[in-house]
């Protein structure tokens, strides 16, 4: 049985003996945000303490001000690969596909199955803090010696400084090295995905959910389901209260770091090659900021979007406004 609402996007499956199974739900709301946002969608999911044993499953993302968009969320039987295929079925009726989508979730066998089958072309990412937990489990002697290894590794801008870090795990433990290698580097590490998953690396934003809504989930499912409702509807009016007395180009949470990487160019000189490439010198080293195209060697400026430090110091000399130059 299929229930819409006018702009809204909700579904309700039964079995053939017309008991409940599933249900999707993604609001107007939801929707028209999605299309002011980067195209990162978070899954996850969650079990609820009712009688009926049943799994909370939510699709998430982060706005222009960092903060939690919902996508879409509800409530299916368990965790299996038919449940999973069809939220996501569900979950393409209503947003498409969009360029340069990807999707961020733990490794579960059934996400993985229905993201190929609903999203073949759509790179799918691992959670990279579910990924080294996996390490943990497997490999206990090392987590605390390669744990900050492994993250720089997986946030590393450039592939230089990839190879620095992995060269670090092999020396330490080459079983932790053939076991990243093995799940693939343009799962995990942010310098080989294909496409740009800026700083979305965890499913951080779907667990924030899932904590939000402990106290709810032992609510029978109707009532359950509206908690979550409010909880959103609470979240949407707060973050836009915020936006609306917000007086800078960015949030303040990307104005800071914009700020700091301004702080960082003022010992920088500028060579100019041609009216778009120049070449930076910092501290010894040099980098090609290519305006026109806002790219810098460091990679920075085009996995941020907003100005790195290198951009900022051919900003400066060119008297141009950083406005036009972020995200």
């Amino acid at each position: 049985m299929d229930k819409t609402y006018p702009g809204s996007h909700i579904r309700m499956h039964k079995s053939h003996d017309n008991e409940f199974l599933y249900v999707f739900i993604a609001l107007y709301a939801f929707i028209k945000g999605f299309e002011c946002c980067r195209p990162i969608v978070v899954v996850d999911g969650s079990h609820l303490k009712t009688a009926y044993n049943s799994t909370f499953v939510s699709a998430s993302t982060l706005d222009g001000a960092g903060n939690i968009l919902p996508l879409a969320y509800g409530v299916i039987d368990s965790e299996n690969d038919r449940s999973w295929t069809w939220f996501f079925e569900r979950f393409r009726e209503a947003y498409g596909v969009r360029e340069n989508m990807c999707i961020v979730s733990d490794r579960h066998e059934s996400i993985n199955k229905a993201v190929f089958l609903t999203y073949p072309n759509v790179p799918h990412y691992a959670c990279i803090w579910h990924l080294w937990g996996n390490v943990c489990k497997n490999y206990k002697k090392s987590k605390d010696i390669l744990s900050p290894v492994f993250y720089a590794m997986a946030k590393a801008y450039t592939q230089d400084e990839f190879d620095e870090l992995m060269a670090k795990v092999v020396k330490a433990d080459i079983r932790v090295a053939e076991y990243l290698e093995l799940a693939g580097r343009e799962k995990w590490a942010r310098v080989y995905a294909s496409v740009n998953r800026g700083w979305t690396m965890t499913s951080n934003i779907a667990e924030c959910i899932n904590r939000h809504l402990v106290a709810a989930r032992e609510l029978p499912i109707f009532d359950f389901l509206e908690e979550v409702r409010k909880t959103f509807g609470r979240w949407n009016y707060t973050n836009r209260r915020n936006g609306t007395f917000t007086f800078t180009t960015l949030s303040k949470k990307f104005q800071e770091m914009l700020s700091i990487n301004e702080y960082l160019c003022l010992r920088m000189t500028v060579e100019p090659s041609t009216e778009y490439v120049y070449t930076v010198h910092d501290g010894g080293r040099r980098f090609v900021v290519f305006l026109k195209k806002q790219t810098c060697s460091c990679r920075i400026f085009q996995i941020d979007e907003i100005p790195c430090p290198h951009a900022w110091a051919v900003l400066k000399k060119k008297n141009l406004k950083v406005d036009d130059y972020c995200s």
